[in-house]
């Protein structure tokens, strides 16, 4: 199963920005305990970085436990993206599996002038 994390207001799955973005959150709860996060950087401005976050909450993000961030440095160009990927080992409390639990991806800094397009998902065995 695939689930975006990179979804912008008009539904493309990936984003555009100029600065921080707060994600839209997706439903965890049904998802299996073994996953990957894979996060694309397929544009940033050159010498210019970005930080993005993954975490979790069970309840819309009033708390939330941290996963893996993720901080790259341009020039990235759409021929040869920059690509991260976090698995569950390496990120076992985040609760995948767990009621009302969900999950979100970032965009908490990036370099005065910069822009970036990045697209993110969520994989796991059952797709």
């Amino acid at each position: 199963m695939l689930a975006c994390l990179s979804r912008d207001a008009n539904g493309a799955n990936f984003i555009n920005a100029t600065a921080p973005v707060k994600g839209e959150a997706i439903d965890i709860s049904q998802l299996s305990t073994d996953w990957e996060i894979v996060v694309q950087i397929l544009f940033l401005t050159p010498l210019k970085r970005a930080l993005l976050h993954v975490h979790d909450s069970d309840n819309n993000f009033s708390t939330s436990l941290p996963g893996p961030t993720f901080n790259a440095r341009g020039e990235t160009e759409s021929l040869s993206p920059i690509k991260f990927v976090a698995l569950a080992k390496e990120f076992p409390s985040l609760r995948f599996g767990q009621s009302k639990a969900k999950l979100r991806l970032d965009l908490v800094a990036l370099d005065p002038g910069a822009s970036i397009r990045y697209s993110a998902f969520v994989r796991t065995p059952e797709g």
